[in-house]
């Protein structure tokens, strides 16, 4: 037995280093997985984006409480007042008789003027309405700005990859000629013509990235995000498709922006608070069975019914109503001011949307993989000896001012584009196709 012991503690000694060489080589093994772990973003649309945002952002609740609340209004405004119960008690005395007791109890319950619930009703009705419209016009305006976002973040990247790209070559470039250094003066001179080429190309590089942090950071936060959290995101911006005509879009904004709706809905409800406010003028009907009696000289007992309603014989409510009326004015104002401003926004949007892809149209689809061949051609004959180092610097400047000016066209016409179905309600049909931009290769 004494000899087991030994044994024993031996060998629980060796499974105890054996597991913390495992626990030890497990941890090393995740610390060298971890980059890549964290590289494997899942690539996401812009309709992923908008669910997520439609499902984590906190102002939908507001709309839906709203929408509850109406619904509570609907109910409050189709009950009925509660019946009152009155009661009197009082003594009598008569002459040569004896005294005793008067008392009298009624209940009375109190009647809307005909007509009356029903407008409530109506009114409840239309305030559960706005309040949905509220709720679908907040909802359409969060994909909107989710999936515009998605496209400015998406072109920025772009950017930025094409900025990073000339750097790294410049960078390169650089390095090798430190390594060759001639000493002669025309070396010296295409070392520093690239040296001053790379601090322009930081700075480039360095707005780019700027750029598309902000909006990534945007666009994270609206979808409920981490605002440093990685996108990578399908380029939702390949189709540009043709915008109808300006009657044809007026006459979709004429059924489906929300704003339009909601100033309909406001005229209707201000007609009904005026029919409201006439009916009041006759105040509330209240009926009711009542008893009496009194036991002075002698036992009576009395029962019947009361009926009562107020005459509009000085207060004919028609403060009230000319204030109803102003106001039923003004909501018809601002429907067709409503009205007004859209028809301008959308004329404004369409010509500009318009406007850019009239200058992508003379992109050829090639065009853009060209200067970026171009590009990379430049930097492998200079290494060579067969570009001056002039010719190189302008090519990539060339490069980088060619996809400035294509990624900014495309964001702009993303943009009018969506400030179209913005205003419309409903997005454009997909039609025609705008050149690509190609990533870095």
């Amino acid at each position: 037995m004494p000899a087991a012991r030994p044994a024993a503690a031996r060998l629980h000694h060796l499974l105890s280093v054996l597991m913390k060489i495992l626990f030890f080589h497990m941890a090393v093994w995740l610390l060298a997985i971890a980059p890549h772990l964290s590289a494997l973003t899942p690539v996401l649309t812009s309709n992923d984006l908008a669910a997520e945002a439609l499902e984590k952002n906190p102002e939908v609740r507001f709309y839906e409480a709203e929408i509850a609340a109406a619904r509570g209004g609907r109910q409050s405004a189709a009950q009925r007042a509660n019946p009152e119960l009155s009661m009197e008690l009082g003594g009598m005395s008569l002459a040569s008789q004896k005294e005793g007791l008067v008392w009298r109890a009624q209940i009375a319950q109190v009647f809307d003027f005909p007509g009356r619930m029903a407008l409530r009703k109506a009114i409840a009705e239309r305030d559960i309405t706005l309040a949905e419209l509220g709720l679908q016009q907040f909802k359409s305006q969060l994909v909107n700005q989710v999936r515009a976002l998605s496209g400015d973040v998406v072109l920025l990247q772009r950017k930025e990859q094409a900025a990073r790209a000339v750097r790294e070559r410049l960078e390169a470039l650089i390095e090798v000629l430190v390594q060759r250094d001639a000493g002669s003066v025309s070396a010296l001179l295409e070392r520093r013509i690239l040296e001053a080429a790379l601090l322009t190309s930081d700075r480039t590089l360095t707005d780019a990235a700027k750029q598309a942090q902000e909006s990534s950071a945007a666009l994270n936060v609206l979808c409920g995000r981490p605002p440093e959290a990685a996108l990578a995101l399908v380029d939702p911006s390949a189709l540009f498709p043709q915008v109808p005509g300006l009657e044809k879009l007026k006459e979709q904004a004429a059924r489906s922006n929300f704003d339009l709706q909601q100033k309909r809905l406001q005229v209707a409800k201000q007609g009904l608070k005026v029919d409201l406010t006439k009916s009041e003028r006759w105040g509330n009907i209240s009926f009711g069975p009542y008893m009496a009696g009194q036991h002075a000289g002698g036992t009576q007992i009395e029962g019947g019914f009361a009926f009562s309603i107020p005459l509009p014989l000085w207060n004919k409510n028609k403060g009230n109503v000319a204030t109803e009326q102003a106001r039923t004015l003004q909501a018809e104002a601002l429907l067709l001011a409503t009205l007004r401003d859209l028809e301008r926004d959308l004329a404004i949007a369409r010509s500009a949307y318009l406007a850019e892809l009239a200058a992508l149209d003379h992109w050829r689809p090639e065009s853009e993989k060209q200067f970026q061949e171009a590009a990379i051609e430049a930097d492998r004959h200079f290494r060579l000896g067969a570009v001056p180092a002039a010719t190189y610097v302008e090519m990539q400047r060339g490069y980088l001012d060619a996809m400035d000016a294509l990624i900014e066209g495309r964001r702009n016409a993303w943009k009018h584009r969506m400030e179209v179905e913005r205003l419309t309600g409903a997005p454009l049909a997909q039609k025609s196709e705008s050149p690509r931009v190609a990533k870095e290769g």
